[in-house]
């Protein structure tokens, strides 16, 4: 084997399949060899982690990031820069921020006004909008551009800025997005049951920060994965639920794979964490989309994570300012930032307190996450061929989150909370985080598309 770039040396690989002691080899940014401890060739550089658990890095599918408009003030330099320093190597921007993905001509403004900002490698989620009759001629051209996906909204939660889309677009679209050989991820909850439940409570009198759960209820969120599921079964559609924040969501999604549905399913770190007592403490800025549950609910995501039936765990990360977290609950812009501590809170709330093992966390977020963006195997694994993009821990250097430390935001839930950071981040085996660190540059990232069948450009073993 000719001579390697860098090698990684004594650390503790994790994959999905186990643990491992051993060192890793790294040329023209992939992975070139995977050996024990002292069995690779030389390297122009080498780290020694030092028993260090060495993980792939972590993928957010759900990041609101790239306000190329400027509308919501929203900066994806900051995005990323918080992205890498809690391990995330690939986002994947949802099309809500300005200008929409929605067409080939906005996709490339977005990547255009983004890419010189990339700390991290990104990809995009296309969205139809819709105008009456959804506009489904989009769905080829941005394909062939490179979107992983498209996002469609059931719920009205950021109105003005992402229509719902109805049932009958939901008919047309899904099908047509899934012969175009890509997910649907959908935003599941029933309009006609919040907007209901939300005139009564406001006819009430009703605007403290729990009338907000009051017109969430599970069953607002239940029912819309249940009519999700039967148009997509009825249509042949594969879905892809986000954010779901209730157990029995997730129970219908395993049923529905059990009778041979392609359905996939997410869950958000704030829902692992936080339940509905945070209200009492927080108000407003407790504004979720679904709404944060009780802690019984917490717990049952814990287990369905276990048990194997989450796909992956993004951070719905929302960079508000708190000006837009003002007013009265039906007045306050609905989510949370959360991007910089998403891996960190899962490894310290997951893996220190000893609810899910190293194997679980990588599934959930690295290689679930890129499995449902497509971008697996290239991103989200350690296979030889793969990117060479990990992330780094010591499990025993824990710290609490500070939000002057935070990238990008003026506020977070998660302040006080412990977490394990990252020492290390490779990106395309680069030095990206070092000593916890940024040491990368604006624009090292790279825009990422699905990977073809036919087109791995690796050996993948």
């Amino acid at each position: 084997m000719a001579k390697l770039d860098l090698k990684l040396v004594n650390g503790r690989l994790a994959t999905t399949a186990g643990v491992h002691a051993v060192d890793i080899g790294i040329k023209a940014g992939r992975i070139a060899a995977i050996a024990e401890w002292g069995d690779l060739p030389g390297a122009q550089e080498v780290i020694d982690v030092a028993n260090r658990v060495v993980m792939p890095g972590g993928i957010d599918t759900h990041v609101h990031g790239g306000d190329a408009g400027g509308k919501m003030g929203f900066d994806f330099g900051d995005t990323s820069r918080a992205a890498v320093l809690g391990g995330v190597t690939t986002i994947v921007d949802m099309p809500m921020q300005m200008p929409p993905t929605t067409d080939p001509a906005s996709m490339q403004v977005k990547i255009d006004a983004i890419g010189p900002k990339a700390f991290v490698d990104f990809a995009l989620w296309a969205t139809c909008k819709p105008g009456g009759i959804v506009d489904l001629d989009v769905i080829e051209p941005l394909r062939d551009k490179g979107v992983v996906g498209f996002k469609l909204v059931m719920q009205a939660s950021v109105e003005g800025i992402m229509p719902l889309h109805k049932d009958g677009a939901l008919l047309e679209a899904l099908p047509r997005i899934t012969q175009a050989g890509l997910p649907t991820a959908i935003h599941a909850e029933s309009q006609d049951m919040i907007a209901y439940l939300e005139e009564k409570l406001k006819k009430e009198g009703r605007s403290d920060p729990r009338a907000f759960l009051d017109c969430h209820p599970i069953t607002t969120e239940l029912e819309a994965i249940h009519r999700l599921l039967f148009i997509a079964e009825q249509t042949k559609s594969r879905v892809h639920i986000a954010h779901c924040s209730i157990a029995e969501g997730i129970d219908l999604v395993e049923e529905a794979r059990n009778r041979g549905m392609d359905v996939s399913v997410e869950t958000c770190p704030h829902y692992l964490v936080f339940d509905d007592s945070i209200f009492d403490k927080k108000g407003v800025l407790a504004k979720l989309s679904p709404a944060l549950r009780d802690h019984d609910h917490v717990e049952s995501l814990w287990q369905r994570l276990r048990d194997g039936k989450i796909d992956n765990v993004a951070s719905d990360h929302v960079p508000y300012p708190l000006a837009m977290k003002e007013g009265t609950i039906w007045e306050a812009a609905a989510g949370i930032p959360g991007i910089q501590t998403m891996f960190p809170i899962l490894v310290y709330e997951g893996i220190k307190k000893g609810r899910i093992n190293l194997p679980q966390l990588v599934r959930v977020m690295s290689e679930g996450p890129a499995k449902v963006a497509g971008l697996y195997p290239r991103k989200g694994s350690a296979l030889i061929g793969a990117d060479a993009d990990f992330a780094v821990f010591d499990l025993e250097q824990e710290s609490t989150v500070e939000v002057d430390e935070q990238v990008g935001i003026e506020w977070t839930l998660y302040e006080g909370m412990s977490v394990v950071y990252p020492e290390l981040v490779l990106l395309r085996g680069k030095r990206v985080v070092d000593g916890g660190k940024v040491v990368g540059g604006k624009g090292y990232g790279e825009f990422c598309t699905p990977v073809l069948a036919d087109d791995t450009g690796g050996s993948f073993e």
